[in-house]
């Protein structure tokens, strides 16, 4: 599946949305007590887990694809 490739206005678009969305968050974290900081620590780390085991399902799928392209390769190859 092929991506797209995105033109130089919606790469500008892309990371303006993401700086002010960094900004955002940086001017309300100033206002939460420890507890509620701590909460929020908890959870993007939860999200980069999940972000992470994700990323690695999907490379041992890719990976195991590619050993069985292989073996029949291989199979064919001893023909």
């Amino acid at each position: 599946m092929a991506r797209h490739k995105l033109s130089e206005e919606e790469k500008i678009a892309r990371r303006a949305a993401k700086k002010q969305a960094y900004d955002i968050v940086a001017k309300h974290l100033k206002h939460l007590t420890f507890a509620e900081l701590e909460d929020v620590i908890a959870l993007s780390y939860r999200c980069k887990k999940e972000k992470l085991g994700k990323e690695e399902l999907r490379l041992i799928k890719e990976k195991e694809e590619i050993e069985q392209q292989l073996l029949k390769l291989k199979e064919l190859d001893a023909i």
